[in-house]
């Protein structure tokens, strides 16, 4: 008896291990997501489709904006996302002595999107802890600094794009307290200085021409309007 019993249980073990495994190849085959590793790599509208699937079980309040500065837009070569953002997972990891890759997203001038480091785990870097706890990061591949890269029409609706779904995803009124820039963070103090900082006490990140510029000023005359617009077009 006991082993027609197990014989049983065995069998229904069998029947429904095929069924859960089917059914998280279904899910990914309807998403049809390009993955490498723990990179996910995707256009506009699938990071929506993706981000609608996300329970982000942590407090968010504050979206962060970042450049590379290098990689630039000259090693960008339209097919090697995976291997920038692998580069850059080695990077902070091995060099910097990081968790896992600093940023939850990363930008691309070709306007594709690419999550990597899972939005319920907060962001690392130089910006410092209290940005982190409560923040996700998003690194814009390119070096926005004044002469230098100047920024694809593609990457540009994609920032806007991204920075929009995550406000109203997690009810963000555009802001200097909601919409970060690395700028307005102390290099050593890891405190929020806003614009009164000394060039040597800050970083240029994103860019001194990031949007108009990487002052708080800039970013209320020029990227949060966009921000909101964008919002407005999403709802």
């Amino acid at each position: 008896m006991k082993r027609i019993v197990g014989f049983i249980l065995l069998a229904s073990i069998i029947i429904l291990l095929p069924i859960e495994l089917n059914a998280v190849g279904k899910e990914s085959d309807t998403l049809n997501l390009n993955k490498h590793g723990q990179h996910i790599l995707m256009t506009k509208e699938e990071f929506k489709e993706w981000l609608s699937n996300q329970q982000i079980t942590r407090e968010i309040r504050v979206i962060q904006h970042h450049h590379t500065w290098k990689p630039s837009y000259k090693h960008f070569h339209g097919d090697n996302h995976f291997q920038m953002l692998t580069s850059m997972q080695h990077h902070h990891m091995k060099t910097m002595g990081w968790r896992n890759i600093a940023q939850n997203i990363t930008t691309f001038p070709d306007g594709k999107i690419a999550v990597s480091r899972p939005l319920n785990m907060a962001p690392e870097g130089s910006i410092g802890p209290k940005a982190n706890m409560y923040g996700i990061a998003i690194e814009n591949v390119g070096n926005f600094d004044s002469g230098q890269d100047e920024m694809t029409e593609e990457q540009k609706d994609s920032i806007l794009f991204v920075t929009a779904l995550l406000s109203l995803k997690f009810n963000l009124e555009p802001s200097i307290d909601t919409i970060t820039y690395h700028h307005w963070w102390h290099f050593k103090t890891k405190e929020r200085v806003l614009d009164h900082a000394k060039s040597n006490e800050v970083k240029s990140c994103p860019g001194t021409n990031f949007f108009g510029g990487n002052s708080t000023k800039a970013a209320e005359a020029y990227f949060y309007p966009l921000v909101r617009e964008k919002m407005e077009e999403l709802r």
